[in-house]
């Protein structure tokens, strides 16, 4: 008897401390959403965020000039800035920078002669930096770009915030993540055309008036956090075309994740033509309206 009350007090215990994790007040759900989404916009605007990116440039095999003149093969769209300001080289996979200007700078310190800036192989990825200006290299696929910031790009200045829909403790859902044995490979389209798999450990499962939906998820099974890219009938309206993202915490050891579309947010080709968003697989088009979290930006 002993045995089975202390069963049984054991059960009550798991339950309610399961329950009470997972539940919220009102209050506690508004000020949690409003400062997820405070530090949102503060991302948006710091110097590693997507309102300052102001250029993409695809490097081909070779050399090639970068600064604000006519003739450089990179482009740069703002006559403040030099002519020239240096040169990229890509070669067998690897990128040097050669300035042609003082006050290039890197980690180490200035620029004065060629210097490998990246190499995926030997894990080399090197910021640059000259006055407002800073760029890094990105790889996609077999693909090399140069991503291009101005931490005193006009966007940055001009930003007021994103709106959202109200805020709805409704959206604050508990799903059942569905683990895929083994881990199933998904494969993900960029908005430039470019498809690669990406690792899925599952799905997480809700339900929303009455009918059940499933949205896979990115990531690995040991991962504190999953990655979500999602759309839905709010795509292409109030929302942006190419979807939403968000990430949710890995399910607990009951199976449960939180699943807040409060906090649902844009990719970065929202605030810039310059990014390279992965968009949601056919799986994750959801036949409801999801209104929560942020809407569509500026004229994307």
């Amino acid at each position: 008897m002993k045995n089975l009350l202390l069963l049984f007090g054991l059960f009550f215990f798991t339950v309610v401390c399961c329950t009470h994790k997972e539940q919220i007040s009102k209050e506690a759900h508004l000020s949690e959403i409003n400062d997820w989404h405070e530090k949102q916009m503060a991302s948006l605007k710091s110097e590693t965020g997507w309102l300052n990116l102001i250029g993409l440039y695809w490097l081909d095999e070779g050399i090639q000039s970068f600064g604000s003149g006519e003739t450089m093969d990179l482009r740069l769209d703002n006559i403040d800035f030099p002519e020239e300001i240096g040169m990229f080289e890509l070669k067998e996979g690897k990128v040097f920078f050669l300035p042609a200007v003082d006050g290039v700078i890197s980690s180490s310190g200035e620029l004065k002669s060629k210097t490998m800036i990246f190499d995926a192989d030997d894990q080399i990825s090197e910021a640059l930096t000259y006055e407002s200006l800073n760029w890094t290299i990105i790889k996609r696929s077999d693909a090399f770009g140069v991503r291009l910031r101005d931490h005193e790009a006009d966007a940055v200045r001009t930003f007021e915030g994103v709106e959202q829909f109200p805020i709805d403790i409704r959206w604050r859902l508990i799903a059942d993540f569905v683990p895929y044995q083994p881990v199933k490979q998904i494969p993900i389209t960029n908005v430039i055309g470019q498809t690669s798999l990406n690792s899925s450990p599952g799905y997480l499962q809700f339900e929303w008036e009455g009918k059940l939906y499933k949205i896979d998820a990115l990531g690995n099974e040991n991962d504190e956090e999953l990655f979500l890219i999602f759309a839905d009938e709010t795509s292409g309206g109030e929302t942006y075309g190419g979807g939403r993202y968000m990430y949710v915490k890995s399910a607990d050891n009951q199976g449960k994740i939180i699943l807040d579309f409060n906090k649902a947010y844009n990719p970065p080709c929202v605030y810039t033509p310059h990014a390279t968003c992965p968009l949601p697989p056919r799986q994750n088009i959801l036949d409801l309206p999801i209104a929560a979290g942020h809407k569509n930006y500026g004229d994307h």
